[in-house]
């Protein structure tokens, strides 16, 4: 599969940890973000599974009108 170009923003704090794993890690910073993201997206998928489900769940119910009003506290 080819790689996609994937543009974000980030706080410039965050920026110089990437730097400073790159740097350490001897990787370019694209590299260490790369992984970053494997690694969010496979431990979602297999941790949180029913996260998933309510999600979907979820936006099945904002899709149909069937919204429930959330309240804080």
């Amino acid at each position: 599969m080819p790689n996609k170009t994937l543009s974000t923003k980030i706080p410039e704090e965050l920026r110089q940890q990437v730097d400073e794993i790159a740097s350490i890690e001897k990787r370019a910073p694209s590299s260490v973000v790369r992984l970053a993201i494997e690694h969010y997206v496979s431990t979602y998928f297999e941790l949180h599974p029913q996260f998933k489900a309510e999600i979907l769940e979820a936006r099945e119910a904002i899709r149909e009108g069937d919204i429930e009003d959330y309240e804080f506290g």
